[in-house]
C-alpha cells in the first residue's frame, strides 16, 4: 500500500477512452480519482479491500481529507471499464 502526501505527486490531465480526466503519474504508472475519505483510515481500509480484490490503488492524504486512487493502463480503458465512485 502506498500513502501519499500532496507534495509527493503531480496531477495531470489524461487522455482516456472517456476524455481528458484528472490524473496523476507515479513511478511510471497511471492513477484516476475513485474516491474522496474524511479520514485516512477509512481511505486505507479501502485501499486494502482494494488489494485484496487483486486491484492496484493509491491513497493520497490531501490534508483536509484522504483520496483513493486507482491504476488505470490502456488495457483496462480499452475492455470499457470506467473506475465508478463506490
Amino acid at each position: 500500500m502506498i500513502i501519499l502526501s500532496l507534495s509527493e505527486i503531480q496531477l495531470t490531465n489524461l487522455p482516456t477512452p472517456w476524455g481528458t480526466e484528472k490524473g496523476i503519474c507515479y513511478l511510471g504508472k497511471t492513477f484516476l480519482p475513485i474516491d474522496v475519505h474524511t479520514t485516512q483510515q477509512a481511505a486505507i481500509a479501502a485501499c486494502r479491500q482494494d488489494l485484496d480484490a487483486g486491484l492496484m490503488s493509491i491513497v493520497v492524504d490531501e490534508g483536509d481529507r484522504t483520496s483513493l486512487w486507482w491504476y488505470f493502463s490502456e488495457d483496462m480503458g480499452m475492455k470499457g471499464m470506467k473506475p465508478n465512485p463506490r
